[in-house]
């Protein structure tokens, strides 16, 4: 319930801010960890997650680990982004969220039901890059 309300309120307090839209992300992102976002304008659980997540995502903790970085399905499958190549299966499915470092495919989270599931698998994400 206290995430939740957490997320509530960023959301309110972010009312304002869009998530950037950031598909064509340069390619001298090495050594750096992304989460790719992978969505389609007509999937309404892209849009329940541009809502709840997407104003507050760019103001956490979370994306200073994990940028955020959004690309069209149909980007995807033309292959008119550059990580394509680094995604170790197909994207069948949106959202898909595809966590990357060194244009290699470390985890994946698909699909979206509520925030605090998608906050809950993140912090799966990251704690994998820092086991303490």
């Amino acid at each position: 319930m206290a995430l939740r309300m957490f997320v509530i309120c960023w959301a309110l307090l972010a009312f304002c801010t869009e998530m950037p839209d950031l598909a064509a992300a340069p390619a001298s992102d090495t050594g750096k960890t992304l989460l790719i976002y992978v969505y389609s304008p007509d999937c309404g659980a892209c849009r329940q997650f541009d809502s709840e997540i997407g104003p507050i995502y760019p103001k956490t903790m979370e994306a200073a680990r994990l940028p955020l970085h959004k690309v069209l399905l149909e980007d995807w499958q033309k292959g008119a982004t550059p990580f394509v190549e680094c995604a170790a299966d197909a994207v069948t499915g949106t959202p898909t969220f595809i966590q990357i470092r060194d244009c290699r495919e470390l985890d994946r989270i698909t699909g979206y039901s509520d925030a605090d599931l998608f906050w809950l698998s993140l912090r799966r994400m990251i704690n994998r890059l820092d086991p303490t």
